[in-house]
């Protein structure tokens, strides 16, 4: 069978000279040629398949309006401004929706 494909590989001098010392008597086509295909080939490690768990649209709106209010209550709190009552009442209003939502999707999961 005639060989008439080919391969190129770089490298530095170092390496160059190592594989030549480790060929002796074999040229470097055949030398890398056993060495290749003589070699096992480790079958690839499968990728953990990606699962995708889908969600009530509802309920995601919800948690992103409780995280939107969630987000301007803190950035509230950390510019140094005062605690006052309609803060609290948007934490408790915050807490019920919570609440409620967590009850929906208990009972939708039963």
């Amino acid at each position: 069978m005639a060989r008439d494909k080919y391969l190129q590989i770089r490298l530095t001098e170092e390496e160059k000279f190592e594989i030549e010392a480790r060929a002796g008597a074999l040229t470097l086509s055949g030398f890398l040629r056993n060495l290749a295909l003589s070699q096992p080939i480790p079958q690839p490690i499968p990728k953990a398949e990606v699962v995708i768990h889908s969600a009530d649209p509802e309920l995601v709106r919800a948690v992103a309006w409780i995280g939107n209010n969630m987000n301007q209550i803190a950035k509230h709190l950390n510019s140094g401004n005062a605690t006052d009552n309609s803060i609290l009442l948007k934490l408790i209003e915050i807490q019920a929706a919570l609440d409620t939502e967590l009850k929906r999707v208990m009972t939708d999961d039963r």
